[in-house]
């Protein structure tokens, strides 16, 4: 037997319920794939940007979104145990959704799944995606794994929202290359703190960053340090984890006593991931399937919340044209890839001088964020990069950054 659609989606993360949403709206069958057996609660958080919001607000779903989450118009950088470095204040963007608004992702995945449910859309759990099986049919044939039987799924598109390591990626056999940072970061939700929720706090020290941001019901913690050096740092202890923290921070004193082992953390290893091609004939990536990146500029969901706004509209032509190949999937790429390739070069470039070991860089590091802070006209440059808002640095903003 198999299931036919007209879009088979492979992943059912935010950007994959995303495209889902948009898809079904206009009313295309869907269906989405996940190899998770559903949604389980979140050791983390997930700021969204004005890039993010715009894209939530085009779904019609940010009201629901914001009741999630914790706004903030505010960022404060200090230096670990020194003096302030810069207040970053998104309220003076020129954008209709000029600040910050952080939840737990998995709050916002339960928003997208019922809204794709509500607008026909079915997902399928526990379901292993395996291979796309060749034909000469207008259909592209998708098999998977569910429960130890195989199923077949018909559309006249498959959807790779699977991640960095995409298998729907290996499967097209789209060339890849995959860049590993000697970064790590540990991730962790405290209890709120009063003093956090209309600001968060960002510390850095050379080797270390930490960051404090508030969500709707907790605080969002993140905390930088290298790779070489976690087995060390975890043989200390939580407990030793928890004083670090609160020495950088002492007004979470109280709010750590839900954070009682290393298992109540999430954690990984930076990445980037940059491939060929994001589309093939009755195929497409997005997300981290095809740029995946250093998550220092906290772009990875609010990126691909932009990639499946783009994506649904290009698919949408492609069924008035009825031409699902590469060539008509190819617009989708071209109108992301500029600016997706600009936030992971520039994410990397800032991840090199906030979370250096390097003495020079950390200079510089500082220099860049006091002057930003100092000046109006840079900061507004450098949250309009940050936020996913332009696509490039002009050679003078570049040079003003530092001179």
């Amino acid at each position: 037997m198999v299931e036919d659609y007209d879009v088979l989606i492979v992943g059912a993360g935010i950007g994959g319920l995303t495209l889902g949403c948009a898809l079904t709206s206009n009313g295309r069958k869907v269906c989405l794939l996940e190899a998770r057996p559903g949604v389980t609660r979140s050791k983390r958080g997930l700021t969204l940007q004005p890039n993010g919001l715009a894209a939530l607000r085009n779904l019609g779903l940010l009201g629901r979104v914001s009741r999630i989450g914790s706004e903030t118009t505010r960022v404060a950088w200090h230096e670990i145990g020194g003096a302030p470095l810069a207040t970053l204040d998104y309220s003076i963007l020129d954008h209709p959704h000029n600040h910050l608004l952080t939840v737990v992702p998995s709050e916002l995945e339960l928003v997208l799944r019922e809204e794709f449910s509500r607008r026909g859309g079915i997902i399928f759990e526990s379901t292993f995606f395996r291979e796309i099986r060749p034909n000469r049919s207008e259909q592209v044939l998708l098999e998977a794994e569910r429960n130890g039987s195989r199923i077949v799924f018909s559309g006249k598109v498959v959807v790779g929202a699977d991640g960095e390591n995409s298998r729907v990626r290996q499967a097209l056999q789209i060339p890849v290359r995959v860049k590993n940072y000697p970064d790590h970061f540990l991730f962790m939700l405290a209890r709120p703190v009063a003093s956090l929720q209309h600001e968060a706090r960002q510390y850095l020290a050379k080797g270390k960053m930490a960051g404090f941001f508030p969500t709707r019901d907790s605080t969002y913690i993140f905390y930088y340090l290298p790779s070489r050096t976690i087995t060390e740092f975890k043989s200390q202890g939580i407990e030793s984890f928890k004083k670090q923290l609160v020495n950088i921070e002492p007004d979470i004193s109280d709010s750590l006593s839900n954070l009682g082992s290393w298992e109540d953390l999430a954690e990984t290893s930076a990445r980037r991931v940059d491939v060929k091609s994001w589309v093939a004939d009755r195929a497409a990536l997005l997300g981290d399937a095809v740029h995946a990146l250093d998550p220092s500029w906290a772009q990875g969901a609010n990126l691909s919340l932009q990639d499946a706004l783009a994506l649904a509209n290009t698919i949408e032509r492609c069924f008035e044209l009825n031409d699902f190949t590469a060539a008509a999937l190819r617009g989708y790429e071209k109108k992301r890839r500029k600016q997706t390739e600009f936030v992971q070069n520039q994410a990397e470039r800032t991840a090199q001088l906030t979370t250096t070991e390097s003495r020079f860089y950390y200079w510089l590091g500082k220099r860049v964020l006091q002057r930003t802070g100092g000046n109006k006209t840079l900061m507004r440059t450098a949250l309009m990069a940050s936020c996913g808002l332009t696509d490039h640095f002009t050679l003078r903003e570049m040079i003003r950054f530092v001179i």
